[in-house]
């Protein structure tokens, strides 16, 4: 009997530990969210003051505007796969059995469980910051459509995150 009567408290013991080791992960990449989408914003700001570029403002840009659009950049693509980690913590800590699946099937979960709007959606972010940040074209007029079409997402890319933290927040009752 002593034996069944400890055997069941280290079982709550260890549901307690991994409770309080996915809160602590989750509390752990919002924070790291948080800072990316803080520093995000931040260049969004400066920049909204010369976006959208035309090839002539392009050419004058200095080195400190050009600062800026790398940290845009740079900041767009760490939000996004940080976010990306963060949704799928939330479903392994909501039960999903999600550990071992391909990231669309975790969007499509998080779409059904209405913590994302659409899959779809962060998906064409996703194709497009790729091309975004790895496309290196010579030609000036791609590069500053880049740039505007970067700055034109970024804003969605934020409010995305904001719905997914305000979720796991509700969902986990990590506000309290």
């Amino acid at each position: 009997m002593n034996h069944e009567k400890n055997q069941s408290i280290n079982m709550q013991n260890q549901q307690g530990l991994e409770y309080n080791f996915s809160q602590e992960r989750l509390k752990f990449y919002i924070s790291i969210c948080n800072l990316h989408r803080k520093r995000l914003i931040s260049a969004i700001d400066v920049l909204q003051q010369i976006v959208p570029l035309s090839i002539e403002k392009y050419e004058e840009l200095t080195e400190q505007e050009i600062s800026y659009i790398d940290q845009m950049s740079y900041r767009f693509g760490k939000l996004q796969d940080t976010t990306g980690r963060l949704l799928k913590i939330l479903l392994v800590n909501l039960g999903e059995d999600i550990e071992n699946s391909p990231f669309i099937d975790v969007l499509n979960r998080a779409e059904k469980l209405k913590i994302i709007e659409s899959a779809q959606e962060w998906i064409i972010l996703r194709k497009l910051r790729n091309i975004l940040t790895h496309e290196y074209s010579e030609e000036e007029k791609d590069i500053v459509d880049g740039i505007n079409k970067l700055f034109e997402i970024s804003n969605r890319l934020c409010e995305i995150y904001k719905k997914i933290k305000t979720n796991t927040e509700q969902l986990t009752e990590l506000a309290n």
